[in-house]
C-alpha cells in the first residue's frame, strides 16, 4: 500500500479533530469545513468525478432523512414537554424516591438513555434536558446524554445495527450480536469512567466511582442477559429498565402512583414505546412493517434507500407529538411558540447532520466510476485507510479494529455508516491473520458505538436541547481523546480474544 494515499486518507480525521479540539468550532462549522474538504480531496487527490460526488451527496442526505425526521420531531416533542411543564413533572415524579443527585443522574444517564436508544428513540433530545433539571451544566448534559448509551449502542436501536453488520459481512446475526453484547460490557464500564468529567461535582463523582461502575455493570450485564435469552432487538430496553427499577427500588422511598395528570404526561411515551415494542417482537408485525409497508428510493442504483415508516420511530414520534398536543391542551399560540423555538434550536443541528451524512457517502463512493458500476480501490478512501492500517500493523491489526470503528463514526456521524465503510474488510482480514472474523466485526461495531461520544453529528443533536449550542468544540476537546483511549483499550480485548 503506497504511504502517501494512506496519509492523505487520514487528513479528514486530523482536520476535524484540530478544528474541534483546538479551534473549538461548532458542529455546523465542522460539517461545512469537513464536507468542503472531503469533496475537494476526493475530486483532486483521489480522482473522483464531480458527478459521483454530487450523487453521493444527495444519496447521503436521503439516507440520513429518517434520522433527521426523528431528531426534529424529538426536538419539537421535547420542547413541548418543557413548555407545558410535562417534562418537569415526569422527572420530579420519577426521581421523587431518589434524594441523591448522583443517583438521579445515573438513572437518567445510564437507565433512561439506554431504554430510549433500545426502543429506537433518539436519546439526546429527551435525556439532555432531563439532566439539566438535576443540576447538570448544559455542556455536561449534552455529553452525558451520549456517553450513557455509547457503550451499549451496538446492540440497541431495536437490533438494526447488528442487522446491518450481518448484511455487510455475511456473518450470522446471532453470533455477531452475542459477541458485540459481551464486548459491550467493558465498553460500558469504560464509558462510566468518562462520566465524572461532565458531572457537576467531579471530585465527588470520582470518590463515588465504585457506585458509577456498579450502575454500568448492572445495565450492561442485564443487557447482555437479555441479548442471550430474549433477543438482541429488545436487549437495550430491558437493560435500561432493569437499572431504573433497581435504582428506584433502592431509593429512599418509592414514587407515588401516577395521578390523572401524570398519566396524560406518560401517554405520549406509551404511543412511542408500545408500537415499537410490538413491531420488534411480534414476527408477523415485523414482517409487515419492516419488509412490506415500505418504499424505496435509489439515487445510486447499487444503493437503494428503503424507508420503513411503520417500523421506524419517526411515525410514532409524530403520533406522540399529536397526542401530547391534545392531552396537554396546548393552545395554537403555544404551538406556534414551540414550533418557532424548535426550528431555532434545531436547524443548525439538522443542517450539520445532513452534511455529515453527505460527507460519509462521498467518502464511501470515492474512486467509483460515473455509473457506479466499478470502483478503483487505489482511490477509495475507506479501502486505502483500512487496508493501509492492516498492512502496517500486521498481527497487531485486531488491536486497532475498534479504533477503525471510532474513525468511521467520527467521520460520518453514525455507527451504521462506519460498518458500511469497514465491515467487509474484517471478513477479508480474518483468514489472512488466522483470527475470528466474528470477533473482528464485533470489535468494529463496538468501537463505532464508542465513537458516538466523539461524533460532532451526535453532539449537534444534544446541544440545542440543553442550551449548549456553540459549545460543541469544547465538548469534543474532551470526548475525542476519551473516545480514542477507550477504543484502544477495547482493542486490547479484541486482540486477546481474536
Amino acid at each position: 500500500m503506497p504511504i502517501f494515499p494512506f496519509l492523505l486518507s487520514w487528513t479528514p480525521v486530523l482536520l476535524l479533530a484540530a478544528l474541534a479540539m483546538w479551534f473549538r468550532r461548532s458542529a455546523l462549522e465542522l460539517a461545512i469545513y469537513g464536507f468542503v474538504y472531503v469533496a475537494g480531496l476526493t475530486a483532486v487527490a483521489f480522482q473522483t468525478s464531480w458527478t459521483v460526488i454530487a450523487m453521493a451527496t444527495l444519496d447521503g442526505i436521503l439516507t440520513t432523512l429518517p434520522l433527521l425526521a426523528v431528531v426534529f420531531l424529538g426536538i419539537l416533542f421535547s420542547q413541548l414537554l418543557v413548555v407545558s411543564g410535562s417534562l418537569a413533572r415526569l422527572v420530579a415524579w420519577l426521581l421523587s424516591g431518589l434524594s441523591r443527585p448522583l443517583a438521579q443522574q445515573m438513572l437518567i444517564t445510564l437507565g433512561l438513555a439506554n431504554f430510549f436508544e433500545g426502543a429506537s428513540i433518539i436519546a439526546e433530545p429527551m435525556v439532555a434536558p432531563m439532566l439539566t433539571l438535576t443540576g447538570v451544566r448544559p455542556m455536561g448534559a449534552a455529553a452525558l446524554s451520549i456517553i450513557g448509551y455509547a457503550g451499549l449502542m451496538s446492540i440497541e436501536m431495536a437490533g438494526i445495527i447488528i442487522t446491518v453488520l450481518a448484511l455487510v459481512t455475511g456473518l450470522p446475526y446471532t453470533d455477531l450480536g452475542v459477541a458485540a453484547a459481551w464486548l459491550s460490557v467493558p465498553a460500558t464500564v469504560l464509558m462510566a469512567l468518562c462520566l465524572p468529567f461532565f458531572l457537576p461535582e467531579p471530585w465527588e463523582a470520582w470518590r463515588r466511582l465504585p457506585y458509577l461502575l456498579g450502575c454500568a455493570l448492572v445495565v450492561s450485564l442485564a443487557t447482555l442477559a437479555a441479548a442471550l435469552w430474549l433477543g438482541i432487538a429488545i436487549s437495550g430496553m430491558v437493560g435500561g429498565l432493569i437499572l431504573v427499577g433497581l435504582l428506584l427500588w433502592r431509593g429512599e422511598e418509592h414514587p407515588a402512583a401516577p395521578d390523572r395528570r401524570l398519566l396524560a404526561d406518560l401517554a405520549p411515551f406509551a404511543a412511542i414505546l408500545l408500537p415499537l415494542l410490538l413491531v420488534n417482537t411480534v414476527p408477523w408485525l415485523e414482517e409487515l412493517t419492516r419488509r412490506r409497508l415500505t418504499f424505496t428510493v435509489a439515487v445510486i442504483s447499487s444503493h437503494p434507500i428503503t424507508f420503513t415508516p411503520f417500523f421506524s420511530a419517526y411515525l410514532y414520534l409524530f403520533v406522540a407529538l399529536w397526542l401530547a398536543v391534545r392531552l396537554l391542551q396546548v393552545t395554537p399560540e403555544e404551538w406556534r411558540q414551540i414550533w418557532t423555538a424548535g426550528l431555532s434550536k434545531g436547524w443548525r443541528a439538522l443542517v450539520a447532520m445532513g452534511l455529515f451524512g453527505a460527507m460519509g457517502q462521498v467518502l464511501a463512493y470515492s474512486g467509483y466510476s460515473v455509473d457506479f458500476g466499478s470502483m478503483n480501490q487505489t482511490y477509495n478512501i475507506p479501502v486505502v485507510l483500512a487496508t493501509g492500517l492492516k498492512d502496517l500493523t500486521g498481527s497487531w491489526y485486531p488491536l486497532f479494529v475498534p479504533l477503525l470503528g471510532w474513525v468511521g463514526t467520527f467521520l460520518t456521524g453514525y455507527g451504521v455508516a462506519s460498518l458500511m465503510l469497514f465491515g467487509d474488510l474484517q471478513v477479508q482480514a480474518a483468514p489472512l491473520l488466522g483470527v475470528s472474523a466474528t470477533t473482528l466485526a464485533a470489535g468494529l461495531t463496538v468501537g463505532s458505538a464508542v465513537g458516538s461520544i466523539s461524533s460532532p453529528f451526535k453532539i449537534a443533536i444534544a446541544t440545542p436541547m440543553c442550551g449548549a449550542v456553540g459549545q460543541e468544540g469544547a465538548i469534543l476537546r474532551l470526548t475525542i481523546p476519551l473516545g480514542i483511549l477507550a477504543s484502544l483499550v477495547l482493542g486490547l480485548l479484541v486482540w486477546a480474544a481474536a
